[in-house]
């Protein structure tokens, strides 16, 4: 195979100097950053959003049990995606349609985040809902909005790059 068209500018990390690693470091560093706080400061509009939807659902013991609450939800994520999982597995296993197993996902994807929002309900401190299925299927809706509002763009972007088709 002729290798001619490849840039001349491509580098392996070892021919890098100590300079150029530590900027690369550096660079990856604030862009995980970057996203971690992203996704942070998201779940946090998400939970606000929630609370202040579910005004007489939660009470809170200040603006800290908030920030206790996100920074819960990613463990009681990973939690409830652990409980949803054999479901997940099962589906990708069965030959059902495309269409049916994508509605399937979006339908687990809503249950995981009901979940965890019960989860993050239970275990943080200082917060206290009455009813907590109801904040929970508050967010859950949520969830799948913004996932339909993604997908709806992503769709767009697609027929924009390939010209319609």
């Amino acid at each position: 195979m002729d290798d001619s068209h490849q840039s001349v500018d491509q580098s392996s990390w070892a021919s890098l100097s100590r300079w150029e690693k530590a900027l690369a470091a550096f660079g990856m560093t604030g862009l995980i950053l970057g996203v971690i706080t992203a996704v942070l400061a998201a779940v946090l509009l998400g939970l606000l959003a929630v609370t202040a939807a579910s005004v007489h659902l939660v009470e809170a013991d200040g603006i800290g049990t908030l920030f206790w609450g996100v920074a819960l939800f990613l463990p009681c994520n990973a939690l409830a995606a652990l409980f949803v999982y054999p479901l997940r597995l099962g589906l990708r296993l069965t030959s059902l349609a495309p269409r049916t197993k994508r509605a399937t996902e979006a339908a687990l994807s809503v249950a995981t985040t009901f979940l965890a929002v019960l989860f993050t309900a239970y275990f943080t401190p200082g917060l206290r809902v009455y009813h907590p299925w109801l904040p929970a299927l508050l967010a859950a809706l949520l969830v799948a909005l913004v996932n339909l509002g993604v997908r709806q763009m992503e769709r767009r972007t697609t027929s924009r790059t390939h010209g319609g088709h």
